[in-house]
């Protein structure tokens, strides 16, 4: 039985961790819309009544977007004891563990 602060440790993890997933989930949609996109507009230059340059703008906002979701998802993830990003391996790693039971760090408790 994890004692309250334990307890605390976890929940903050817990959510800091689902906001991770949620982002990266995000990040995922985002490229493939800006993906889509691009694969439309190549067949059709003006879908939709709106020009080939706007369409390529509009695919370049979701693909940028999508890579900035993924860096905020990535940044976000942190122990909550020791503020490191949970990394799998080491420092040129940039992989996270995605439940981890214990911090790579400090090896704080994060899952029950």
């Amino acid at each position: 039985m994890p004692t309250q602060r334990e307890q605390n440790i976890i929940e903050e993890f817990q959510r800091r961790r689902t906001r991770m997933m949620h982002s990266f989930g995000f990040c995922i949609l985002l490229i493939i819309l800006g993906l889509f996109i691009l694969q439309v507009i190549d067949n059709r230059p003006v879908f939709l009544g709106i020009s080939l340059p706007a369409w390529k703008s509009f695919a370049a906002v979701q693909l940028v977007l999508g890579v900035v979701m993924a860096v905020r998802g990535y940044w976000q993830y942190r122990c909550p004891v020791c503020e490191e990003i949970v990394k799998g391996h080491d420092k040129y790693y940039f992989g996270v563990l995605t439940d981890p039971e214990r911090c790579p760090s400090c090896r704080s408790k994060l899952r029950e």
